[in-house]
């Protein structure tokens, strides 16, 4: 049996969003810590059923009882994984040599004459022995509890939140201050990252009314410390809430902070950007219009720095290199050819970007840079290290000027990571 530590001491469908420490002091009956493989001693076991008047616990007996039957009980076992495989093995049978393993329990005792003669003087009638005092089990006759809907509210109707212990606090201690208050079934010790104990608890009593009780006093003091308590649901609600809120700050901050970027790109964008240059041309339909034959030919009617066409596609853009130009150009071509853009055998339709249309074609030109630049990166990289001749794979200018500079030519992608956090108290 490896070293485990197996238990959490609340039953709660609300799981706090924080790691859940598995150390000695989170729980009342602490989880065990084993060591070793499982026992498996003389079978079939005997129940020890003889009663006899063994007199009352004495102060140790009482813990052993009430560790054991923690262990047991309604609250840990349905969560207890490893327990429950152990009483798999034999018939619901666990060896006290197993359970001197149990971290808490083993700092009461390991004597198995001890702990067995004890559990004779429980009154719950949880717990059987068997008649050679080595084995124990889970009375077969108390069926274990479903981890139910109702079960779960029960459980938290029945718990609180409290605030304002020490953080040197030690759970014996905090165990012994609740219990002079009403008794209780769990004390849960929260603990930060780095298992250090937060000075807050889950304490959860074994009466509803004893929590109501508990809440309703006015002031509530550990030492010289007032307390901060609530219930458990109310914790969890205002938790929810603080994290809800949270959430929508960053969510606000994040399109502030995009539509800041996005603002200042426009800006840099206006900034940079020739406007009313660049033709949209629609209705190519010959097979033989080249990137080269529209380059050439809108040639002369300006300075033609860019030429976007692919061979087989009915569209096309054309961008002169001077600010509104555009519209002198498509003017001038119709004038000469009767009132149509005749453009190499084809009537095409033809009009110049303007207003949204033309910052989304701008925007368009700008990321095939950016694209670009950072591919012909990635090639440099592979070329210097690695070995031999790096070349770029990417998809060829569209200028048809050939080169290997940061035009407008190409495709890529991006990738953009993802943030997240979770808050706690």
């Amino acid at each position: 049996m490896s070293d485990e530590v197996k238990v959490e001491s609340k039953v709660d469908n609300n799981a706090e969003s924080e790691s859940k420490p598995k150390v000695d002091e989170d729980v009342k009956m602490e989880p065990k810590e084993t060591n070793g493989s499982t026992e498996k001693e003389s079978k079939p076991k005997v129940v020890d059923d003889v009663k006899e008047d063994l007199g009352p616990p004495n102060a140790l007996e009482k813990k052993i009882i009430k560790q054991i039957e923690y262990y047991f009980g309604d609250i840990n076992l349905p969560r207890d994984k490893f327990l429950q495989d152990e009483m798999k093995l034999e018939d619901g049978w666990v060896s006290l040599t197993t359970m001197t393993k149990f971290n808490r329990l083993k700092q009461l005792t390991t004597n198995h004459k001890i702990i067995a003669t004890a559990l004779r003087k429980s009154d719950s009638g949880l717990i059987q022995i068997s008649k050679d005092n080595v084995f124990i089990r889970r009375n077969p006759d108390m069926a274990i509890p479903e981890n139910t809907e109702e079960r779960r509210n029960d459980f938290n109707d029945r718990s609180a939140y409290v605030k304002g212990f020490p953080l040197n606090a030690s759970l014996d201690v905090l165990i012994a201050y609740f219990e002079k208050i009403a008794p209780v079934d769990t004390v849960y010790m929260r603990r930060d990252q780095d298992k250090k104990f937060k000075g807050s608890v889950f304490i959860t009593f074994t009466k509803k009314e004893d929590v109501e009780k508990f809440l309703a006093e006015p002031e509530t003091k550990y030492e010289d410390a007032v307390l901060i308590k609530k219930s458990k649901n109310e914790y969890f609600k205002e938790r929810d809430e603080k994290l809800k809120q949270k959430k929508l700050e960053q969510l606000r901050k994040k399109k502030e902070d995009q539509q800041k970027r996005e603002d200042e790109a426009n800006k840099k964008m206006q900034d940079n950007i020739t406007h009313g240059a660049v033709i949209h041309l629609t209705g190519i339909t010959k097979e033989d219009t080249t990137l080269e034959g529209l380059k050439t030919y809108f040639s002369d009617y300006g300075t033609v720095a860019w030429v976007d066409f692919e061979k087989g596609d009915n569209q096309a853009w054309v961008r002169f290199g001077e600010a509104d130009t555009a519209k002198a150009a498509l003017d001038k071509i119709k004038a000469d050819h009767e009132g149509k853009l005749d453009v190499q055998g084809c009537v095409l339709e033809g009009r110049v970007l303007e207003g949204d249309e033309e910052l989304d074609h701008w925007r368009k030109i700008f990321k095939d840079m950016a694209d670009s630049r950072n591919r012909n990166k990635f090639n440099r990289k592979r070329k210097f290290g690695r070995g031999g001749y790096g070349g770029s794979r990417g998809k060829r200018r569209r200028d048809g000027a050939g080169g290997d500079d940061d035009g407008e030519d190409g495709e890529g992608d991006g990738s953009d990571g993802g943030e997240g956090d979770e808050a706690g108290d």
